[in-house]
């Protein structure tokens, strides 16, 4: 169970969503919750187009304004909450400090990027998962409610989809259904002696309610959005052939 939850608490007009989430987290699973907001003068300029040095100081306030906010955000919600905070805010590269202040904890929050969001945060999205080392949870702005009830797991029997599962344990043992799914495996890796099911170690999840899926990928759009509706309760096996 994660004990040590960081969670990247953005500028003050970005969705407060993914604190919530790690907050509510950080309750379920009795963890100490790390809050980071970075200061990057640099990207800040960059993404709104100031390059007059003599605009930086406004710049500048603006930023510490957003860090100050983010700050209180941060101590209300885990004050409500009577969650263990700690607050962290640094200047520097935003994805190199979350890096670094990541690789010591069990779980990092971050927010899922918008269509329209600015570079850095798209960067931060990109480099994170790869480079952390550690379990990365993407909260989308709309998010509110309960988390982990429903969960898709993507695999392909390698390493990486291994140490995927295994790092999302905590919120699969919790889960009301579990969804594994494989796209197009490999015809000699989908025979089975005991024919029970046609995903390769998919039984890594025989302990909960799940449901196993093999598609092709061209079905995948469409299985996607029924699967989740339509599947029962129990282990099946589901095969589309188109």
């Amino acid at each position: 169970m994660p004990k040590d939850i960081l969670v990247h608490v953005d500028h003050a007009e970005q969705s407060n969503a993914p604190l919530e989430a790690a907050v509510h987290l950080a309750e379920r699973f009795n963890a100490h919750l790390g809050g980071v907001h970075v200061t990057s003068l640099y990207h800040y300029v960059a993404a709104h187009d100031v390059w007059v040095a003599g605009l930086w100081e406004a710049c500048k306030d603006e930023l510490r304004a957003a860090a100050d906010s983010a700050q209180e955000r941060f101590k209300s919600a885990t004050a409500r909450a009577g969650v263990l905070g700690e607050w962290h805010h640094v200047d520097g590269d935003p994805a190199t400090t979350i890096i670094d202040y990541g690789r010591v904890v069990d779980l990092i929050v971050l927010g899922q990027p918008t269509e329209n969001a600015p570079p850095i945060t798209r960067e931060i999205a990109d480099k994170i998962p790869l480079a952390a080392g550690r379990p990365v949870l993407f909260v989308p702005g709309a998010w509110s409610g309960s988390l982990g009830k429903r969960v898709l797991v993507a695999w392909n029997n390698s390493r990486e989809a291994a140490r995927a599962a295994n790092d999302a344990l905590p919120l699969l043992s919790g889960a009301d259904q579990v969804i594994v799914m494989a796209v197009d495996p490999p015809a000699d890796d989908v025979a089975r002696e005991d024919g029970e099911n046609d995903i390769p170690s998919a039984d890594i999840t025989c302990t909960w309610r799940v449901t196993v899926s093999r598609l092709r990928r061209r079905a995948l759009r469409n299985l996607l959005s029924s699967s989740a509706r339509d599947c029962s309760s129990r282990r099946s096996v589901s095969t589309p052939t188109s």
